[in-house]
């Protein structure tokens, strides 16, 4: 229901006392009855204003943060919601322009706030400021978690004094402080590809698969890593492995469906002695 709601604690007790609402307008209901009877003003103005922003409503969100701005014009629980509004309606400089000219000095010490600066600086081109931002806030450890190592990775990635070998740092890095993360451990095993360290993405695949409940689609990643090795047998296997394992499924989903097809497919092709080459 607010699926994106990530604003501050005071969002989440105001939802917990609408704990009855099922849906967005229920809770929507629940609000306007608050607002009447004049309890809570700017918090509930401010949680419809999230309701809004999370159902795309973005002209009502901002109207409900501005009834809230003349409650509490300086606060920074405003200008959070004011720059995460400008951030989905695609206005990174505006984004930028409502935390730089916010003068709740409570702001500068939320941990949310670099990592939304950093963003907006992204969106924007700025990489290198968007990396000194986010490197900052990793050094304080400011809230960060394994999708900010991620995303400074990948910010990494696209800066020409950093590249690959960078994004690889990074992810390691993150790894040391988020050990089971897969997004992070993922990335990394393409990276590697990428780069020619086979072995090495094959290990930390191999370490994966070695504790997941369901490794079908590990060892589909598996076999293609083995493929792209030059070492079509080993990969092979791997799929039959794979494909074994989701058809002893009873029931599956889209995805699933999707890849034991892709797996009939890679398994299909005539096998290397077919075509000249030796196992």
């Amino acid at each position: 229901m607010l699926r994106r709601i990530w604003s501050l604690s005071f969002l989440l007790v105001l939802l917990a006392s609408c704990a009855v609402a099922h849906d967005d307008e229920v809770t929507l209901r629940l609000i306007d009855e608050k607002l009447a009877r004049g309890e809570a003003r700017a918090t509930a103005l401010l949680l419809r204003a999230e309701i809004e922003r999370a159902d795309g409503r973005w002209a009502e969100a901002a109207a409900s943060l501005d009834r809230a701005a003349l409650l509490i014009p300086g606060s920074g629980r405003l200008a959070l919601c004011r720059a995460g509004l400008a951030e989905d309606m695609e206005r990174p400089d505006e984004a930028l322009r409502v935390l730089d000219a916010c003068p709740d000095t409570a702001l500068a010490s939320d941990p949310r706030v670099p990592w939304m600066r950093a963003e907006a600086l992204r969106r924007l081109g700025r990489v290198d400021e968007a990396a000194a931002t986010m490197d900052a806030a990793l050094a304080r450890d400011l809230g960060a978690t394994a999708d900010h190592f991620l995303a400074r990775s990948r910010i990494a990635g696209s800066r020409p004094g950093e590249g690959a070998p960078g994004a690889i740092r990074v992810l390691q890095a993150g790894l040391e402080r988020w050990p089971g993360a897969w997004n992070l451990a993922s990335r990394l095993v393409d990276l590697e590809a990428q780069a020619g360290h086979y072995d090495a993405a094959l290990a930390r695949l191999d370490a994966a698969i070695a504790v997941a409940p369901r490794p079908e689609r590990l060892l589909a990643q598996r076999g293609d890593l083995l493929a792209r090795a030059g070492r079509p047998w080993e990969a092979r296997e791997a799929w039959t492995v794979a494909l074994a394992g989701l058809e002893s499924r009873s029931a599956q989903d889209p995805a699933s469906r999707e890849l034991e097809d892709r797996l009939r497919t890679a398994l299909s092709e005539p096998p290397p002695t077919a075509r000249g080459i030796q196992p």
